[in-house]
């Protein structure tokens, strides 16, 4: 599955937020090398297109890119429950992908920014794993952060078919979603600018207030909560991107779950590869670079109003 660029006016639009210079982005990709270059705990070989990219989904801020560089790198190693034996061909991740439909849309949106959709495909309550569909969120997060510089995300949450049982597996009263959470949120340099819950059961208020002391404000504001189908997305986004069975050129669901499978598959080596490579040595990490995820992680400094929603 290819990831199309920007159209000329997307790019347009996608720098007048985030200005292109490419002689200060040198400067402060050879910054943040330098900086990694200081810390004896963070590994070194993430190339300088790939810290472009980091420095690019923190809005080209080098002081939080540093801080999720720091957090990207103690995650793979506090988390090995999401980060180890990270096989897409792995017995889980392949039954996840019958499970789960999980894909990135092929093109922007008008606005310059890219749609991940998620929604269930097989019902049965005993295949649902919430530590498998981490771990397979995990892997496309990573494999996008390889191939392109985002500027920010939307999430569509397809819930037709989710049962209380799904819902209760989910529920952030669980230690392993609460792992997931930190995970995902708040150990990329992917920025979230809205998330869409379609075919919303009756209950899915009495859900999120479950989550909302859990989040910040201005990430519950993000929230677009639909009782109808993917037709509810087209006031918000060009319904030509979307999937086919939502009036869209995408493709259909089956063949993006399909497409994003096969794309996880050809980058097993690099898995492999990066499960040793991307991931602290904490014997010498020097007292003055104490990791707030690990803080968080052990529950000492709260909750998840740490996250970094953007």
């Amino acid at each position: 599955m290819t990831l199309l660029p920007p159209t000329p006016e997307q790019q347009k639009r996608i720098n007048q937020e985030i200005p292109p210079d490419p002689e200060i982005r040198r400067k402060d990709v050879q910054a943040l090398r330098e900086w990694l270059m200081k810390q004896p705990h963070l590994p070194k070989h993430m190339d300088n297109d790939r810290l472009e990219k980091f420095l690019f989904g923190c809005k080209n801020s080098i002081e939080r890119c540093k801080m999720i560089l720091e957090r990207y790198f103690t995650a793979r190693t506090a988390l090995p429950e999401f980060f180890l034996q990270r096989d897409p061909m792995s017995r889980d991740v392949q039954e996840c992908c019958k499970v789960i439909e999980y894909f990135v849309l092929p093109s922007l949106t008008d606005e310059g920014h890219r749609v991940t959709v998620l929604r269930l495909k097989d019902k049965d309550i005993n295949k649902f794993s919430v530590q498998a569909i981490t771990r397979r969120i995990l892997m496309v997060m990573d494999t996008r952060l390889t191939e392109e510089a985002c500027l920010s995300n939307q999430m569509v949450f397809d819930l037709e078919g989710f049962t209380a049982a799904h819902i209760a597996k989910c529920s952030p009263t669980q230690a392993l979603v609460r792992k997931a959470m930190l995970a995902a949120q708040d150990s990329m340099p992917l920025r979230l600018h809205r998330v869409y819950f379609l075919n919303a059961p009756t209950f899915i208020h009495n859900l999120l207030n479950i989550f909302y002391p859990l989040l910040k404000p201005k990430l519950v504001e993000k929230f677009r909560i639909h009782t109808g189908g993917g037709e509810e997305l087209w006031p918000y986004m060009n319904k030509e991107i979307l999937p086919k069975e939502w009036g869209g050129n995408a493709g259909t669901f089956q063949q993006l779950n399909d497409a994003w499978k096969k794309k996880i598959e050809k980058y097993r080596d690099w898995f492999k590869e990066e499960e040793s490579l991307s991931k602290t040595d904490e014997k010498v990490r020097m007292p003055t670079s104490s990791s707030s995820f690990t803080r968080e992680l052990s529950g000492i400094q709260g909750s998840f109003r740490q996250l970094n929603i953007d």
